[in-house]
């Protein structure tokens, strides 16, 4: 049942008009990438990998935002979750089979994407073999599974905030404010860390603080700097991001189902 709901969700994802726009754009930023190493004296590698996961960030970012949160809020505005729940499917295996479903999009997507990175940054090395840096195209890849594990646990939050919104405008908005609220408190944490005492109010202290520890932390999963540079990634990061996201997701779509399941569909 959870694997039907998945796979028509999927379609629907695929289908959608939105999903075609957004690869044409990728495609574009990853030519321009291209075009923009050449006027990079150093660091080409560097700014080139830096741009093709920029690129596929944004990219799976709004296909959370244009093809997921419509899916979900045109099953509650047209009403035809009514279509499912008639045939006794239970509301948890609907709302999974729908995650589910997503997931799979953002997979073959960020597949996608990752072929399209590694093709750009082989490119850009062949045409600039001498400043094209310790690129490490592995990392590239592992990077794009970060991206995934980082979309699909904001896909968990937009079917939270759709079980709490009104409508699909403020679903859309609560999940645009979550990605950018999580991906910018590690860094103002630890900015205020490093000032003095003085420098910082201690009520925006508190406030940062809350943040950091009630929103996720999206720069968990970012892995641009270790790919460009070629670092080694600890094992112990690899796990504790995947548990993180999988954790976190977990949380979220158990706290969405049992909203789903005392809300009054009308």
């Amino acid at each position: 049942m959870i694997q039907a709901i998945a796979w028509v969700t999927f379609l629907e994802g695929i289908r959608n008009k939105a999903v075609f726009g957004i690869a044409l754009m990728a495609g574009l930023m990853m030519a321009f990438t291209v075009v923009l190493s050449g006027m990079i004296p150093r660091d080409i590698g560097k700014v080139a990998t830096d741009f093709a996961l920029s690129d596929a960030t944004f990219a799976a970012l709004l296909v959370v935002l244009f093809v997921g949160i419509t899916i979900l809020a045109r099953d509650m505005e047209r009403k035809t979750v009514y279509l499912a729940l008639a045939r006794s499917v239970p509301r948890s295996r609907y709302l999974l089979g729908r995650f589910c479903g997503l997931v799979l999009l953002q997979t073959v997507i960020m597949l996608l994407l990752l072929v399209a990175s590694l093709l750009t940054l082989l490119l850009v090395k062949y045409m600039y073999p001498d400043f094209f840096g310790k690129v490490s195209f592995g990392l590239v890849a592992l990077a794009h599974l970060f991206i995934l594990v980082q979309m699909s646990l904001l896909t968990a939050l937009s079917i939270l905030f759709s079980m709490i919104a009104s409508s699909s405008f403020v679903t859309f908005l609560l999940t645009t404010a979550t990605w950018l609220i999580g991906s910018s408190t590690q860094e103002v944490k630890q900015l205020i860390e490093s000032a003095t005492a003085a420098q910082v109010v201690p009520f925006t202290k508190l406030l940062v603080e809350i943040a950091y520890y009630l929103f996720p932390n999206m720069a968990l999963f970012d892995l641009k700097a270790v790919a460009a540079h070629g670092l080694a990634l600890p094992g112990a990061t690899f796990v504790f991001a995947m548990v993180y996201g999988v954790g976190y997701s977990v949380a979220v779509l158990s706290l969405a189902i049992i909203l789903f399941k005392r809300k009054e569909l009308t």
